[in-house]
């Protein structure tokens, strides 16, 4: 049984839906680098518990994210969470274990961001992938990116990190895609498996 945590403000929350109803590609990324990682994840997952994993999309969107790990074949249960949209309203009330937590923290209010990787934490059994903004361009000038290292730094207070990969957008996914010309994808492990 996980606690309810409080990530976002009610004023926050109403800008978002907003921005999902008005703007139909807010919410949609794939996120296709995260192809290889997802599956190196799920197979770790799996060696330790015997059967596909559980997968939470935490912050999920429209759900886009969700349907990509699906076809993966990858995971076992796939659940989608995000406050913003109704078909995915309802917040989870267990542990899964891998939880992916994309374009999430950039997005936040400052004051809820460790709150959030708090929350990530405690629904996280054996590890947790995020992917975080960490430069600026003027179509994201709504977000909050930090450093890499800031953001590992953050994580590291509610998880042990194991890996740290920054990836820099090519010309064509800024240009077709809207990537975000840089991003930091962090893998991190509960810290029951070092301490307890």
């Amino acid at each position: 049984m996980v606690r309810s945590i409080r990530t976002y403000s009610d004023l926050w929350l109403r800008r978002h839906r907003e921005t999902h109803a008005k703007q139909a590609v807010f919410g949609t990324h794939r996120h296709p680098y995260l192809l290889s990682t997802m599956r190196a994840v799920a197979a770790a997952a799996q060696a330790v518990a015997g059967a596909p994993p559980s997968l939470l999309d935490y912050g999920c969107g429209k759900g886009v994210f969700v349907e990509e790990m699906r076809r993966l074949g990858r995971f076992a249960d796939i659940v989608g969470f995000d406050p913003a949209l109704d078909q995915f309203k309802i917040r989870p009330t267990r542990v899964f274990d891998v939880v992916t937590c994309l374009d999430v923290l950039d997005q936040l209010e400052d004051r809820f961001v460790g709150a959030a990787i708090e929350d990530v934490a405690q629904f996280a059994g054996r590890a947790a992938v995020f992917s975080i903004i960490t430069r600026q361009s003027p179509q994201f000038a709504h977000l909050r990116p930090r450093s890499a290292l800031v953001w590992r730094q953050l994580i590291e207070r509610h998880l042990r990190v194991t890996s740290t990969e920054i990836r820099t957008a090519s010309e064509w996914e800024i240009a077709m895609e809207g990537a975000c010309p840089e991003r930091v994808i962090i893998v991190a492990a509960p810290r029951w498996e070092v301490d307890g």
